[in-house]
């Protein structure tokens, strides 16, 4: 398959080889092909103390010191992967009673025993992914994390997962993550969503971005388009007040890779075949997608959750004793 391929771009983010064909991108971590070295390392890199500290920063970076008020800001950034349940679930001794108290009213723990992560808390992990590559790969500028439109971490975020800026260009752009058992998953339930993503679209502005009240959008959104978001009620007349020529729709599916042997080249062919892409209100629409290999989506779900809570428990300790 690979072979029939126009040129592929290769380049290097970090610990990371970036394949490129005509905007698709398969972020490949090192290690690929060695499954325990590969979870390990991509799971330290995704809660790395520079990624989660610059998680919902939209101007300058914050550098990691260790100080009260930097342990602080890590354990709150990090306390949304979580919720009160799944904390004591791998910190406390679990009996019988509370298998079976847990499994039934929070669906934490099967039958076997074993963990189970509400799909919120896999759906989180997934659009902080995608943030941390929107933000230092992609350059764009975040207008609202979407974990800041809850008001508690029991709660799902709804409606479109990110929402991202190209203040160059003044393209808004409508992101959309799913972390799946394979990649031919995620491009199904991807499908699915842009079948009536105008719809999404629609609420999303409705809803978050002409909210002057609610919400603390970006101030580079604030000053290119606030006067537009002030006296348009919907998003037909927002493109029309604001002059917008364009939009984006970035997509991100973290994937396992279901037993197969398949190499970048073939994930980058298989989402520029499949993904459906089309304009939405009339506009040129550029379309953004990421292969993320996470080699599989149980043990990843499983690695990473058990690091979250150790960093969590970690910062909170070292911040009481600062």
């Amino acid at each position: 398959m690979a072979k029939d391929l126009p040129k592929i771009i290769k380049s290097n983010f970090g610990s990371f080889d970036v394949y490129n064909y005509e905007n698709n991108h398969s972020f490949i971590h090192a290690d690929f092909n060695n499954k325990v070295k590969f979870l390990n390392g991509l799971t330290d890199y995704i809660l790395s103390e520079n990624n989660l500290l610059n998680y919902a920063q939209r101007t300058s970076k914050i550098k990691f010191e260790p100080n009260k008020k930097i342990f602080t800001k890590l354990y709150n950034n990090i306390n949304s992967f979580l919720n009160s349940e799944l904390e004591s679930l791998i910190l406390d001794e679990i009996t019988d009673e509370l298998k079976t108290i847990l499994g039934e009213e929070y669906c934490l723990i099967d039958k076997k025993g074993n963990l189970i992560v509400q799909k919120d808390k896999i759906g989180k992990i997934g659009e902080y992914i995608f943030h941390v590559l929107l933000t230092d790969f992609f350059q764009l500028d975040c207008i609202i994390p979407k974990f800041k439109c809850i008001t508690d971490r029991n709660m799902s975020v709804f409606g479109i997962d990110t929402l991202f800026l190209n203040t160059k260009e003044n393209i808004i752009y409508f992101g959309e993550s799913k972390v799946c058992k394979s990649i031919d998953n995620g491009i199904a339930l991807i499908n699915r969503s842009l079948n009536d993503y105008e719809a999404q679209i629609n609420e999303e502005y409705k809803v978050v971005l002409s909210d002057t009240d609610a919400f603390k959008k970006s101030k580079e959104f604030i000053e290119i388009f606030e006067e537009h978001t002030q006296v348009c009620m919907t998003f037909s007349d927002f493109i029309e007040s604001a002059d917008i020529k364009s939009v984006g729709v970035p997509i991100f599916i973290a994937h396992g890779r279901n037993g197969e042997t398949k190499v970048p080249e073939d994930y980058l062919i298989t989402m520029k075949n499949r993904i459906k892409r089309k304009d939405f209100f009339g506009l040129k629409t550029k379309f953004i997608t990421i292969s993320f290999p996470i080699f599989d989506k149980t043990e990843f779900i499983k690695v990473i959750i058990k690091k979250v809570v150790k960093k969590l428990n970690d910062y909170r300790q070292k911040a009481s004793t600062l």
